[in-house]
């Protein structure tokens, strides 16, 4: 599923009759005797039915920017620390709506959220979840998103092709990027910023995102099977 294999994926890529991929980037990481297929990596059906404006009524979201940010299940302590600048600099204007999940084992993050001066109660616009148990819609919803690399986070803002900010990587010019060594609140905030003022970059970054998924990943992967299974 991801763009660099693992040792185990490379030790039994031999042994296989085939490598599904989620990405073509992985196929240099291969000897070339090995049978790659690029499948790319299924998407739950209730992402990809979940519409905007529907997704934002329910979550009762009006017309204004619509950021989501997060670090995963257990949370990211460097991100939260960002993410907490950036709520508490956008309270200050009121211009975006924002859904952030900071995870279950990251006891400072509402405290680094009043260091920095945001009050939640204040403002209603930010919503703060220690987990976001409705991600389809809360990423059909979304304008940009904000979050970390993973091979499902990736494939999900594909099929919905959002424009993103991505920590640590990616390329092809569908996501902003902040290495986790250059992350602080005041990047992150200038470049959510830059983007949702930019109309032109923000649709360029979730059009390219578009472009990169593979919507029948399930069919590709029933056929290599299927394949594999008559020879």
């Amino acid at each position: 599923s991801n763009a660099y294999p693992g040792v185990t994926t490379k030790m039994l890529a031999k042994s296989v009759k085939a490598v599904m991929l989620a990405v073509p980037d992985a196929k240099q990481y291969f000897d070339s005797s090995v049978n790659c297929v690029v499948t790319g990596n299924p998407v739950r059906g209730e992402v990809l039915t979940a519409q905007r404006e529907e997704s934002r009524k329910a979550l009762g979201l009006d017309e204004r920017p619509v950021v989501l940010s997060f670090g995963g299940s257990l949370g990211a302590s460097a991100l939260n620390r960002a993410a907490a600048y950036m709520l508490a600099q956008s309270a200050k204007t009121g211009e975006y709506q924002h859904i952030h999940g900071y995870g279950t084992h990251d006891e400072k993050f509402l405290d680094e959220c009043r260091e920095f001066g945001l009050d939640v109660e204040k403002n209603p616009q930010i919503r703060l979840l220690e987990y976001i148990d409705n991600m389809p819609q809360c990423l059909s919803a979304a304008d940009l998103v904000i979050g970390r690399a993973g091979a499902m986070t990736l494939t999900e803002i594909e099929a919905k092709a959002k424009a993103s900010i991505l920590i640590p990587l990616v390329r092809r010019g569908a996501a902003e990027i902040i290495e986790e060594k250059d992350l602080t609140g005041e990047a992150l905030w200038e470049k959510v910023r830059a983007i949702l003022s930019d109309p032109g970059r923000l649709q360029s970054l979730g059009e390219n995102a578009g472009k990169m998924e593979v919507l029948d990943a399930s069919d590709r992967i029933y056929r290599v099977i299927k394949s594999a299974a008559a020879k």
